[in-house]
């Protein structure tokens, strides 16, 4: 259980690090898990989520008819679940509580129109990029680290981090880096102001040869998001990959009413896949009361 997430007043209940190898199995353990945290006293039971947003959370959904497809079907740092278990959250009676989506950017050597008027407009305001220093990468960590709780604090479900964990999350990364897809973006008093973290994706491999680039995580400082260092920062990376002989671009995991999905829309991406975040708030707080699913992915209704 964990109190006080962004968006989620009061005390929430957390299910993660779910597995099932039978459906019915599944399920009676999903509602068991809604049984015991009512008891508990808390306000929604949220998943799969393993620990707090920082970590893996979300469930990969199965496509629908007439969805593009992609090869490889999945890339480095995507959630990887059998397409049932979103049946299995729903038949337990959770609802979407967030949708997100992936998009793949197949052309990244088109330039963008608008592209080179941005990236003038933010050097006249004294805006530089440069790409990480490996030599310093853990000052450059924390600096990411300061950004990071700055820009997603007001993100739904958000808890801090502390530094020691974060950096742990990114030691793992650290063997897939190439410093040139991590651009830096800096004021003209050398403060960052924002980032994006993108790195050659291992499983898109022909042969020896990797074939795409996944822009993971990007933040920008809430003060700055209007001048649109984000967009120009994506521009920079779809130019690198392409000159370094990379197909696509993936742009990972964005909530479906966050600014990214409308920067990746005016690179003409793809949908890639969709996934989704669960949450089950009925029978705590008024016990009795009889959940529904009106449909297999669709909201709850109680009664």
């Amino acid at each position: 259980m964990v109190e006080g997430l962004h968006g989620a007043p009061g005390r929430s209940g957390l299910v993660g690090h779910y597995e099932a190898a039978d459906a019915s199995a599944g399920i009676a353990l999903l509602k068991d898990a809604q049984q015991r945290l009512a008891a508990a006293g808390v306000e929604r039971v949220l998943g799969p989520m393993n620990g707090s947003t920082w970590a893996r959370y979300r469930l990969a959904l199965p496509s629908l008819p007439g969805d593009p497809e992609f090869a490889p079907p999945v890339f480095m740092t995507e959630p990887q679940n059998p397409f049932d278990y979103p049946e299995q959250f729903a038949a337990a009676g959770f609802s979407f509580a967030a949708q997100y989506e992936s998009r793949i950017d197949v052309n990244p050597g088109a330039v963008r129109p608008g592209a080179a008027a941005l990236r003038d407009r933010l050097a006249s305001r004294g805006i530089t990029v440069r790409s990480l220093c490996l030599d310093r990468y853990e000052d450059e960590l924390e600096a990411i680290f300061a950004l990071s709780r700055a820009a997603f604090a007001g993100n739904l479900y958000y808890t801090p981090l502390e530094l020691t964990a974060f950096r742990a999350m990114y030691e793992r990364l650290r063997p897939l880096i190439d410093p040139d897809l991590v651009r830096l973006a800096r004021d003209a008093g050398g403060r960052l102001v924002g980032f994006l973290f993108a790195f050659p994706d291992p499983m898109s491999a022909e042969g020896a040869r990797l074939t795409r680039v996944v822009a993971k995580t990007g933040a920008t400082a809430p003060e700055a998001r209007r001048f649109g260092i984000g967009m120009h920062l994506l521009d920079q990376v779809r130019e690198l990959a392409w000159e370094k002989g990379y197909q696509a671009v993936i742009h990972a995991l964005m909530h479906v009413d966050n600014a990214s999905v409308k920067s990746s829309s005016r690179h003409e991406s793809l949908l890639f896949r969709r996934y989704a975040l669960y949450e089950w708030n009925c029978g705590s707080a008024k016990p009795g009361r009889n959940c529904e699913m009106s449909q297999t992915r669709g909201p709850a209704h109680c009664r």
